[in-house]
């Protein structure tokens, strides 16, 4: 059957903001991606609740921080193996048709997670399956959907187009989808929160398929010589190259320990309910929230230095989480701990790799940056799964804040060609 993409909003540069202009939303290609941007982070967060509760209530108590971090493995895995080739992809391939494949297959994913909690199963082995599926095509969304802007806006407006692309993304991601999905968890159930991942997921899918942005110019070679070319590109530049290693810090002393022990701390600790499983991820994506708007209306010259500090920000708030006994002193950390630490690092590494690389390598920049975070979480979910067995949650969550401040005042001290940056 032959795929029918639907007509696409023309922007051309002509119709964009004037040059001096920073803001991004003058920009009609801007408006709808950001929109796209937001619908699909509400569809991916819910589901960062819904799948370790399915787990949850489906295996015994001494095995879920084991089949929680399983799970997240199985997702992250496949996305960090097939990165580099998502990466050549979007520099091959016109990036709305990757995204509106990509958002469908997840949209079917969660199709069959609506048939499962809706039969009542018991089984967990399809959650395995379900997210090498979801982690796979998330390889090939993320870079086209990053390396997409930069064909949209102007040179001036990339960097609060990177902020308010985060705010878009990574903030309902962490904030308004997985708020979302504890609620609906905790009211209607599951099957309903899965339901509504599934319209979320489509509509995104909707509506990255009206923006039309410049078809890739082949390169005349193989993917793999284009592979090469990409990693060559990124590793003779040590500023990028600096960035795409200290991407790898997070993932590995943040998110995984973070959430592998989400549910056990939520639970055990708190004896909370599910939907504060929910809300305390949001609290994580509402700090990113308040830390993008405030980025965005200050321009730093230091934003290289900013960078590294930042994992002292976010290391030191999270290890102090893996302190506190109470839910609401808890989900203040984490909000701290998001605005001094993601929200300055991902908006500052988004937007120092876009303004320093070139637009025909930026597919596959990108897709560098994502592996460095995702070859780095699963290793970070399967060491905090062995922390929590010998320390218990709480311990492992301060143990890897601590990691990450000493890895970001080595950054602040020694990684020059990256604290140079402005």
């Amino acid at each position: 059957m032959t795929e029918v993409v639907p007509e696409a909003i023309p922007i051309p540069l002509s119709e964009a903001a004037p040059a001096e202009s920073r803001n991004p939303f003058a920009v009609m290609g801007f408006r709808v991606w950001w929109a796209a941007s937001v619908v699909a982070g509400l569809g991916v967060g819910i589901q960062s609740v819904t799948v370790p509760l399915y787990i949850r209530d489906r295996v015994s108590e001494d095995q879920r921080a084991t089949a929680i971090a399983a799970a997240l493995i199985c997702q992250t895995l496949p996305a960090a193996g097939l990165a580099l080739v998502g990466g050549v992809a979007a520099d091959r391939i016109e990036r709305r048709r990757i995204l509106i494949r990509t958002y469908l297959v997840a949209a079917a994913v969660s199709l069959v997670y609506v048939a499962l909690a809706g039969a009542g199963a018991e089984v967990i082995w399809p959650v395995f399956i379900l997210a090498a599926v979801v982690g796979s095509a998330g390889a090939f969304t993320n870079p086209a959907r990053q390396s997409m802007m930069p064909q949209i806006l102007r040179p001036s407006q990339i960097q609060n187009g990177a902020i308010f692309g985060t705010m878009a993304f990574m903030a309902t991601l962490q904030f308004g989808g997985p708020a979302l999905g504890g609620i609906l968890a905790d009211g209607p159930g599951l099957t309903a929160a899965f339901a509504v991942e599934v319209a979320m997921l489509a509509l995104a899918a909707l509506l990255f398929s009206l923006i039309a942005t410049d078809r890739p110019v082949p390169t005349g070679k193989s993917v793999g010589h284009d592979l090469k070319a990409g990693l060559r590109y990124v590793t003779k530049n040590r500023s990028l190259l600096g960035i795409l290693a200290l991407g790898t810090a997070p993932g590995f002393f943040f998110m995984g320990p973070f959430m592998v022990t989400l549910v056990l701390i939520v639970e055990d600790v708190y004896a909370a309910s599910d939907r504060y499983v929910g809300f305390l991820i949001g609290s994580l994506g509402a700090g990113i929230l308040v830390g993008s708007i405030v980025m965005s209306m200050v321009r730093s010259n230091r934003r290289g230095m900013l960078l590294s500090a930042s994992l002292i920000g976010g290391g030191l708030f999270v290890g102090l989480y893996g302190l506190a006994s109470n839910i609401y002193v808890g989900m203040a950390l984490v909000f701290i701990a998001g605005m001094l630490g993601p929200a300055i690092f991902i908006n500052f590494a988004v937007a120092l790799l876009q303004e320093n690389s070139e637009q025909a390598m930026m597919g596959r920049v990108m897709s560098v940056y994502g592996l460095s975070f995702q070859a780095s979480t699963p290793l970070g979910y399967a060491m905090a799964a062995v922390a929590v067995s010998l320390v218990g949650p709480q311990s492992t969550v301060f143990i890897g804040g601590c990691c990450l401040v000493a890895i970001g005042v080595a950054a602040v001290l020694f990684l020059r060609p990256v604290t140079k940056l402005a």
